[in-house]
């Protein structure tokens, strides 16, 4: 036999999940080396958790992020390196001598509020034009 029917229960919205997102690029040979890279173009940055001025992303939304980097180099080299509080996660060598060349990585990374994570060039760049872009999301 059925019980009695119970209180309606209460209607509740779920909230709305975290965004933490940016792509940014740069069409200029990298900087001095081991200093955040200073991107002149944010492709995408709409809750402005990179900074254009330091080149650095802070973390506000604690979780699972993706980070990579694309550069594309003619007549030249690279040596950069992913970075997450001053520790170096990844890092990446490509040399172009005669034509075209190009050079990508990413990381998966568990990220705290207030983490920092950045691109730094590791040697000074050789000759030749290079554009860069990093991205990263949550």
């Amino acid at each position: 036999m059925q019980g009695p029917r119970g209180e309606e229960g209460g209607v509740e919205k779920c909230p709305f999940p975290s965004i933490s997102s940016f792509a940014v690029k740069l069409r200029e040979p990298l900087p001095v080396p081991f200093q955040p890279i200073v991107f002149a173009e944010a492709l995408y940055n709409p809750q402005n958790h990179f900074n254009l001025s330091t080149g650095i992303f802070t973390c506000t939304s604690p979780g699972v992020y993706n980070f990579g980097f694309d550069i594309e180099l003619f007549q030249g080299s690279v040596n950069v390196g992913l970075m997450r509080n001053s520790i170096e996660i990844r890092d990446k060598q490509a040399e172009a001598k005669d034509g075209y060349e190009h050079a990508a990585g990413n990381a998966v990374l568990q990220l705290k509020e207030g983490d920092r994570v950045w691109l730094e060039s590791k040697a000074e760049p050789k000759k030749g034009s290079t554009q860069t872009v990093f991205f990263g999301y949550l």
